[in-house]
This record gives C-alpha cells, structure tokens and sequence, in this order.
C-alpha cells in the first residue's frame, strides 16, 4: 500500500513544485523584459502546451516501473533550478545585450528554456494513474484531478502568501522541491535500486548545495547587470543597484529607474515645473526621489514633500547606497500612487510624476482619463502637474507623434494651459495658470541656481523644437482610459512593426493546428476545451484588469493564479460527488460560466468601479469552481474504460495554452478588454450549443 501512498505525496508534490515554478518563471521573465506584460500570456501559453504535449507522451508509455517513475520526479525536483539558471545566464547569448527583443525572439527563448520541465510535469500526472493502475491500485481520472489539484492549490498558498515576501527564487525552490526530493528517495530505497539511490542523493546534495548559497544566485544576475552592489528581492519586483566606475543604477524588475551621474533629468524634471510658481509649499513626487532630485527640490524651501513609492524595500536599499538622503520636508509613503491620489485630502501646489516610458500596463495606468482627473482634485487652483516621456530632438516618428497626441488630448480634458518642452526628455506640463517656456528667466527671478539649466537650455529647447512638437499634435487621437488603453495599442503596434513581426502569423498557424486537433477528439473533450480557453482567457483578463485599477500584478499574479486553481478542487470534488443526472450538471455549468462571463463584461462596459482586491479574487475562485466540476463529469460521461484521462487533459491544457495565447497576446492589446470578453462569451456559446445538440441526442439523463 506504501506505493500508493507515495504516488498521491508525488502528484501532490508535483502540483506545489510546477505552480511555485511557474510562477518563478513568470516573475523572472517579466524582470528579464521590463514588466512586458505580453511575457505573462506567452509563458502561460508555453507552459500549457507543453504541458498538454508532455501529458499525450504518457500515452505511449505502457511499462509501469516504480523505479523510472521515481527518477522522473526527481528529475521535476532538481530541474527548476536549471531552468531559472539557464533564463538567466543564456538571455545574454540569445539576445544581443542592451536590446529589446521582439516577439518571436521572446517566444522561442521562453519554449526553449521551459520545455524540458513542462513535458516532464505534464507525463508524470497521467503515468502516475497508470502506475496506480497496473498495479492494482484503482485510481480514477476525477481522483487525479483532485489530487493534482490539492498540490497545485497548496503551491500557490505557500508562494503567494508566505515565501514571495520573505524568500528570494532559489531558497524557494530548493522548500518546494524537498517533498518530490523525499518521495522519490523513499521509493528507490524500498524498490533496493542502490545504484539509483546513491544517484540520487549525488543528485540532491548538488541541488541543496547551490540552492542555498546566496552568492550563487547573486553570480547568475551578474551578465544582466555587471557588477552588482546591492541584490535583493521584493514582492513588487526584483531590486537591484549596480555599478560601473563611478555611476551607480538602480533596477527595478530589469527596468533602470535612476543613474545618479544624470543631473540633467534632475534638474530639468524639477525645474520646470516648479519655477512656474510663486510659491512651493506642498508638493507629491510619483517615483524618482532618488539621488539629486530631492537637493533640486530643497532650492525651492518647501514646507511638506510626500514621496509616493510602493516598495518599502527599494527605498532601503538606496538609502543604504546613499542613493536617498534623509530632508526635514520629506514624507515617505509606500503605497500605490493611483489609490493614494484617489483617498488624499491633502491638496499640492504641484505633482511631479516621473515614471518609466508608458510600455506596460502597469505604467499606462499614470497616462490615463480617469487619473489625470484624480490629479487634477488633488492640486491646489493653478496649481502645476508635470510628467515626462521619451524624446528624440530631431525626429518625431509616428509613432511618437501618436504617443504625444493621445497624452496631450486625454490631459487637455482636464487643465486649461498644457505646454511639452523638449528637454533630455519631452516634459508635458498641465496647470489652470498660465504657463511659460522661458525657464531660465523665471529660476534668475528667483535665484536659483542650476548647473545644466542655465548653460544649456536655449541651446537644446528651441523655438523651433517647441514649435515642432505643437504642429505634430494630433488633436483627433483618441483619449486614453483605464478599459479602452489606447497607448498600449499604440505600444503594441510599434513592437510589432519595429521587428517586421506580426502575430497574426503564429495565431494563424496555431488555430490550424487546434482546428485539426479539434477534427480527432470527442465531443466531450472538445466541451473540456472550451472550458480550458475561457478560464484561461478569463484569467489574462483579470490580471490585465487588476493591472488596470491597481498596479501591482507583479506582487498579485501569484494570488491570482492561486484563486483560480483553488476553486479547481472543490468544482472537481461536487462533480464526482453531487448526485444529480448528468445532462443537467452540464448544462447547469454552462449556464453559470456564460453567466458570470455576461457579468464581467457589464462590469467592464457600463459599470466600471473600482473593486476591492478580494472581489477579484472571489470572482477567480467561483470561476474556476464551475470550471473544475466539468472535469469529472465529462471524464465520466466518457467512462473509465476508454481511459479519459490523458484525453481530457490534453484537452483542457490544450484550450487553456490557446485561450491564454489568444486573449492575452492579441486580443486585450489591440482590441482592449470589452472586445476580448465577448469573443470568450462566443467561445462558452459554442460549447453550450454543441451540449445542447448532444443533449437531445446522446446524454444519459
């Protein structure tokens, strides 16, 4: 009987290891690309396919040895390690250092880092049954189904609310491999399999050895950023502060968000806009506090200074850097900008933002209608609001021009006077007072000195430069909102034809193959795929959505996921065990999940609140829950002597890979979040058809 016991621990623990994997996996690779959100779709999508691939190989395997099953999950155990090492160590040889990949170069580097872990995951789920099996231990697919899912769900409990906040990657992998490590141990000891043995704890010494060695895992970031000062992680991103002669940097998830040898984005970021006013008394500073900008800031005497950073810990580790000095006026706040400007009661005579280059979803966010007028409550009258992007002085390209027209049209909405100046970047400036360009006569006024201002302003912002970005504007552009973020079309759109890529092609490609795959499966199993496509889909949309209102997806995805799969294991149980006639059970599902579809898309068209997080969450969770009853049900409509299992994996696993691909790469960067939800709704149509179709002709009620 032990060796039933020992496969149940070992599916259990494959659950734990392939979600705390994937969510590393996600979490690196979104540190690896600067927060591109489009990396989260296609890891999702790589991992389910060759996960779905991996499941269908079990098929072909007949023989089922104890002592092949135990290598294989040591082999799940130790391999995580690999592959966050070879993430990191071979993006320097895949990519040229310093450029932006585009989209098939990412793609191919996230299936081949990932391929050797996800086919080994996806065989051992259905091997295991079949182990089970031939050893005449009964064992049947809602039974694996339930198992997997107590691993998966307990995976990302102990990620996304323990380890994420106190572990960095590899001490996490080396806690979550341990049970697969034991299992594995314990199995070749009982079988006699010495050689084996001896193997595997050559094998598992290895493994602990590097794990637990932080200078190791510090070694592996090195060929991303040089020579590395200070290294740690935090739930919002990875922190680093690197150095290269004199000049230090500061990252944040692989994006640079200060160099404390650039005065010139000090002085002009500050100056601007504060020398327009009489008097500074109060100001909020969105990011960039670091290095020289508070002893800018300081020239100007004011009274109050609340600087809004949402990592508590990338704050310590400039301040341990010397990176932040300690002001009389400073008021340091972690918390999300967005949700502190739309509670404050404090009013500012200016808000300075100076965030990275609108690239994201996180970051359009701070581009927006809705949040310009949560700036605009927050100024005092007349006073100034500033915020900064990329600008080439002697080329406006289109999509640059783009760009600027989207942010000047939705700003316009909501303050009387607006004028960009082009500085070492194009700095809008939004105030109901009117505004002036001369900026080194109004610092003369006030007796302010600058170092890089006064020497060199005239001869960089130009009347003709000036001029230059007014006639390029486009007053016809469409706003950019939260749900309709016309910037990220734009963004997408320029990565796509900056590499002479298009994802159309892949898609195309990859609907012909589901089509064909479609052609050779049961009806069943098609209604499974359905039910994969839409609750995959559903989950890109609710990352992208709580991406949207809060910002922090980097800190959430993993209580996300979580959700999802926790809603998996008490659908799977109420599938086998509620005794109600199938047809009706079906049907019942179907009715709810098109529902709750036609719920969300209320939401995202017409109603358009904020929600509190756990409402996300709840949502995840009863999603899934219809979701996961189907499993069972249809796996027993199919019954258990045409062996479903694998068949009803590499279903759902093969709709969820398609589902993410379609919804998360595609359909909510160019066609945005109402249009993605209703192609979802006419997916769980189609299903719901054919069931009603069947139903008449075929289900046992």
């Amino acid at each position: 009987m032990h060796l039933k016991r020992m496969v149940i621990w070992a599916i259990i623990g494959t659950g734990i290891s392939s979600v705390v994997t994937q969510l590393l996996t996600i979490r690196e690779f979104l540190t690896q690309f600067h927060g591109n959100e489009i990396t989260i779709s296609l890891v999702v999508f790589c991992w389910l396919l060759l996960t779905a691939l991996g499941t269908l190989t079990a098929k072909a395997v007949r023989p089922a040895w104890p002592r092949l099953y135990a290598m294989v999950i040591l082999a799940i155990a130790v391999w995580p390690l690999v592959q966050l090492v070879g993430i990191r160590a071979f993006r320097e040889w895949f990519f040229l250092h310093g450029v932006s990949p585009g989209f098939y170069p990412i793609l191919a580097y996230v299936g081949i880092t990932i391929t050797p872990y996800c086919l080994m995951a996806g065989f051992i789920l259905p091997y295991s049954q079949h182990l089970l099996n031939r050893r005449g231990y009964p064992f049947e697919s809602g039974d694996l189904y339930v198992t997997d899912s107590i691993g998966d769900i307990a995976g990302g409990v102990i990620f996304s609310f323990i380890l994420v906040f106190w572990l960095k990657p590899f001490l996490i992998i080396s806690l979550t491999s341990s049970l697969l490590i034991w299992v594995a141990m314990f199995m070749l000891y009982k079988r006699r399999a010495r050689v084996f043995l001896v193997a595997g704890l050559l094998v598992s010494a290895g493994f602990y050895l590097l794990s637990t060695n932080s200078e190791v895992e510090r070694l592996t970031l090195t060929g991303q950023y040089g020579e590395i000062v200070d290294y740690r992680e935090s739930p919002y991103g990875r922190i680093v502060i690197s150095r290269e002669g004199p000049q230090h940097t500061l990252w944040e998830s692989g994006t640079p968000l200060y160099s404390d040898a650039n005065i010139t984005s000090s002085e002009e970021k500050i100056h601007y806009p504060l020398c327009q006013l009489p008097q500074v008394n109060d100001i909020l500073l969105i990011s960039g506090g670091l290095g020289l900008t508070l002893k800018e800031v300081a020239k100007y005497d004011p009274s109050r200074v609340d600087y809004l950073e949402i990592d508590p810990r990338l704050i310590h580790a400039a301040a341990r850097t010397g990176l932040i000095q300690p002001a009389p006026f400073l008021n340091i706040i972690n918390t999300d900008a967005r949700q502190y400007i739309k509670d404050a009661d404090q009013r500012y005579d200016a808000v300075i933002m100076d965030l990275p280059e609108p690239h994201t979803f996180q970051i359009n966010r701070f581009f927006t209608d809705e949040f310009f007028a949560s700036v605009e409550r927050v100024l005092k009258p007349e006073g100034i609001f500033s915020l900064n992007m990329g600008y080439s002085p002697n080329y406006i390209s289109e999509v640059r021009r783009k760009k600027f027209s989207t942010v000047f049209n939705t700003a316009q909405r909501h303050f009387d006077h607006l004028m960009i100046l082009p500085g070492d970047q194009a700095y809008f400036l939004m105030s109901d007072r009117v505004l002036s360009a001369d900026i080194p006569d109004l610092l003369q006024e006030r007796g302010i000195p600058t170092t890089y201002i006064q020497g060199f302003f005239q001869g960089d912002v130009t009347k003709d430069r000036i001029a230059k970005i007014g006639q390029s504007l486009n007053r016809d552009e469409p706003i950019n909102t939260d749900f309709e973020p016309r910037l990220m079309t734009i963004v997408f759109t320029e990565w796509f034809s900056k590499y002479g890529a298009s994802p159309w092609y892949f898609i195309l490609g990859l609907l012909i193959l589901t089509v064909l795959y479609l052609r050779f499966i049961r009806w069943e199993e098609y209604v499974l795929f359905s039910t994969g496509f839409v609750n995959m889909g559903m989950e890109m949309l609710v990352i992208f959505s709580f991406q949207v209102i809060y910002g922090y997806v980097y800190l959430k995805v993993g209580a996300i996921v979580t959700a999802f799969l926790l809603g998996l294991l008490p659908g799977a149980w109420a599938g086998q065990r509620w005794r109600l006639r199938i047809g009706s059970k079906i049907l019942m599902t179907e009715a709810l999940l098109f529902s709750m579809l036609l719920g969300f898309f209320v939401w995202i068209f017409w109603v358009r609140l904020g929600l509190h997080p756990w409402s996300f969450l709840g949502f995840c969770f009863l999603f899934s829950f219809f979701c996961g009853f189907q499993f069972p049900v249809m796996a027993r409509l199919i019954g258990e002597k045409h062996s479903p299992a694998a068949g009803c994996l590499a279903a759902d696993l093969w709709g969820a890979a398609t589902g993410t691909l379609v919804a998360g790469t595609v359909l909510i960067p160019f066609l945005g979040l109402t249009y993605t939800l209703f192609f979802l709704m006419l997916v769980k149509a189609s299903s719901s058809l054919l069931i009603l179709y069947r139903y008449r002709f075929r289900i046992a009620v």
